[in-house]
């Protein structure tokens, strides 16, 4: 089973995400949820995920701060973002990472 974790601010996106998705059916288990991008840089290093779906902007850290920091030490965890920012500078700096 993969382990998932979400970090996303807006409870309602999390709770979605979380409940809307069938995790066991797709081989994975929801192991932790983070509501700010430090949360879930410290549930990363407890939890060790395999696939981490991160928003953006967050409080504390954002997810690109997040993300740069994950890639510091694993190449290997899948990261998917998700966001409702339009600005594609976000886009091409979470490519880079």
């Amino acid at each position: 089973m993969y382990k998932v974790l979400i970090a996303e601010d807006e409870i309602l996106v999390r709770l979605g995400l979380a409940n809307s998705i069938p995790w066991e059916q797709l081989g994975m288990v929801l192991t932790a949820q983070a509501s700010n991008g430090m949360q879930a840089y410290e549930l990363f290093l407890s939890e060790h995920p395999d696939v981490i779906i991160t928003d953006i902007r967050m409080p504390l850290m954002d997810g690109m701060e997040l993300i740069r920091k994950i890639r510091e030490t694993d190449a290997s965890c899948k990261i998917i973002i998700i966001t409702c920012v339009e600005e594609f500078e976000y886009a091409r700096q979470a490519i880079s990472y």
